[in-house]
């Protein structure tokens, strides 16, 4: 049901959009949805705050971008390589970081994204400060994702993809075990389960998403600078993840759609909107810690209750 709702809604913008910035920004905000659902992948899995993130982000970026201009790969051949790059690379920071938890995790995750931006802005081969640009051709096929109606179906299809296979991992064993590491780690390590293991794992499989994000990103900005390893990026992705609710699948594309598309409609200055959604995080935080979804379903309680009491 919830599938079919949301193609008809993909349908209704795609076709009914005549805007071609609506469209572009909507295709823009389907990429960086997938951003958000791995970051909901470590938070809403492990319950581990992955400050670093932007790492897997920026790989799928510069790595796409490099391959297309310096290698001369087209666009859908270089970003399965970039995928296939932040996953070896979550593996050597996984071993690295995930024996730590909590905050710990998060501080060495946010120092090595430092680490990373400044690579980029002093190596030769990320085009410095001033990052890529100029690429060749942002094509799958004979889809032009320069074309914004075009960009937009596919960034959509991808998503819809992702969600319907980390549908099928929450529902695996693998997702099983997820989940009881998340709510006691030595309960779960007690009945046989290899928490670091199966923590990497987690890892290995959120970095490909990122990266992902990072590689639809590009017809969009046509650019990539150093930037995309910026820790502020992963904050952004993270609040919508948290204003969606980190329980619910959907919750972390509805969380971007609010935080990428409402501003544009209000018309915000950049930092009064970080200004907004802190405030609306700090109150969301308060009042209903599970985000939208939790509001949503004390909603549908109480109408539920209001129902049987009649």
């Amino acid at each position: 049901m919830l599938t079919l709702a949301a193609i008809l809604l993909v349908l209704a913008v795609g076709f009914g959009v005549r805007s071609t910035f609506i469209l572009s920004l909507a295709g823009y905000t389907c990429a960086f949805a997938l951003f958000a659902l791995s970051i909901n992948l470590m938070l809403g899995g492990l319950g581990e705050v992955p400050l670093g993130q932007c790492i897997f982000f920026g790989v799928g970026a510069y790595g796409t971008a490099m391959l297309t201009i310096e290698a001369g790969l087209p666009f859908v051949a270089a970003v399965p390589v970039a995928m296939a790059a932040s996953a070896v690379l979550a593996v050597g920071i996984g071993w690295l970081t995930l024996r730590l938890t909590g905050a710990y995790f998060s501080i060495v995750s946010w120092g090595l994204a430092g680490v990373m931006m400044v690579a980029a802005m002093n190596l030769e081969v990320t085009g410095g400060p001033l990052g890529l640009f100029g690429f060749p051709s942002l094509a799958v096929g004979p889809v032009d994702l320069t074309d914004p109606q075009s960009y937009f179906f596919f960034t959509a299809a991808v998503l819809l993809v992702v969600l319907a296979f980390l549908a099928r991992v929450r529902s695996s064993r693998f997702g099983h075990a997820i989940e009881s590491i998340r709510q006691s780690r030595h309960l779960a390590q007690s009945v046989g389960i290899n928490v670091f293991r199966e923590r990497l794992k987690m890892l290995v499989l959120s970095a490909p998403v990122a990266a992902l994000a990072g590689a639809l990103c590009l017809p969009y900005t046509q650019i990539v600078t150093p930037e995309v390893f910026s820790v502020v990026l992963t904050v952004d992705a993270l609040l919508a993840v948290l204003i969606g609710g980190t329980g619910l699948l959907f919750g972390p594309v509805i969380g971007t759609a609010i935080f990428t598309i409402l501003p544009q409609f209000l018309k915000l200055d950049p930092n009064v909107k970080v200004l907004v959604f802190s405030l609306a995080i700090i109150l969301v935080m308060m009042l209903a810690p599970g985000g939208l979804h939790q509001i949503g379903r004390s909603m549908l309680a109480r109408l539920k209750r209001g129902e049987g009491g009649r």
